[in-house]
């Protein structure tokens, strides 16, 4: 809400003359008490009429201050504040209200209250996990007045973003649709409601899992004695795949040895190993959330007969 609390006032100018006031017990003259009708005009509600409150609703009070003038013995003039105090305002307060003085109205106040926006769901899930293939919907709910426009973006990084779905102001319900998904629809999408008044959000992470695959970045097949070889991998992946490098000797082909577990354990020295005199080195980076690069680098010692040669 704008504002808390809401005094709608008129100010009359009434002027009297002699037969226009009474006397009380005291001898004193008073005026005589306007009766004054506030209603809402939308619903034909009552709120006050003279000084009682019609309205069951607390929040609803009449506040009035006099300011009077004497002119001389027999005229004179007041000014009068009626004041219609609405305390804690909501939405349903919204409407037109009249002062209204025997059946004459006074003045009509347009009351307008407006409200940012708020989502309708309080509890809801961020990360939305699903696998290759599968239909998914995400929907999201806001109200506010005026009513929010509700649009879909994705997060490609920190500062750039694509707008995935506009939805149409009419409604409160904004729904996100991915049908045969596949693993590009990973990512950061985010539910966005806005009217003048401030603009929210909602994030939520697909997070699609599929098995590993992977694909050869090296093409070159022949090399001679002496070469350095690399061998680069992409794996693609989620959850993260358990990568390794098996490596079939010659002389023993009925047995894989795991040089990822070499590299980690017992030979390694300074992001490197020795098997035979060769190094070897092996690399492992994520490029990625669900993409990782792996590198075997081994470089061939020559043989004492092969260097003097």
């Amino acid at each position: 809400m704008v504002c808390k609390m809401l005094a709608i006032r008129i100010f009359l100018k009434r002027h009297f003359k002699s037969n226009d006031i009474d006397q009380n017990l005291y001898g004193k003259f008073v005026e005589k008490e306007l009766i004054i009708l506030w209603l809402r005009i939308e619903d034909a509600e009552i709120v006050y009429y003279s000084n009682n409150r019609i309205i069951s609703d607390e929040r609803f009070y009449i506040e009035k201050r006099i300011i009077f003038n004497m002119i001389n013995n027999t005229s004179s003039y007041n000014i009068i504040i009626y004041s219609l105090i609405i305390e804690d305002l909501r939405l349903s307060d919204s409407g037109t209200y009249s002062c209204q003085i025997d059946n004459n109205i006074i003045k009509l106040f347009s009351l307008n209250i407006v409200e940012r926006p708020y989502f309708i769901i309080h509890e809801y899930s961020t990360i939305i996990r699903t696998y290759i293939g599968e239909n998914i919907s995400i929907i999201c709910q806001a109200k506010g007045k005026p009513k929010p426009f509700i649009y879909w973006i994705k997060r490609i990084d920190e500062n750039n973003q694509i707008i995935l779905k506009n939805c149409s102001i009419t409604s409160n319900i904004c729904q996100l649709n991915f049908f045969n998904i596949n693993y590009y629809y990973n990512g950061i999408y985010e539910c966005l409601a806005k009217n003048f008044l401030g603009t929210i959000g909602r994030f939520y992470q697909i997070d699609v899992q599929f098995p590993p695959n992977v694909s050869i970045l090296t093409n070159k097949t022949s090399y001679f004695i002496g070469d350095k070889l690399i061998l680069e991998c992409l794996i693609d992946a989620n959850p993260k795949a358990d990568i390794r490098w098996l490596y079939k000797s010659s002389y023993d082909i009925d047995h894989d040895k795991d040089l990822s577990q070499l590299f980690y354990r017992e030979y390694f020295d300074h992001n490197h190993f020795t098997i035979d005199n060769d190094i070897w080195y092996i690399k492992q980076e994520q490029l990625n959330a669900t993409r990782w690069k792996t590198t075997l680098f081994i470089k061939t010692s020559l043989s004492k007969e092969q260097r003097l040669n």
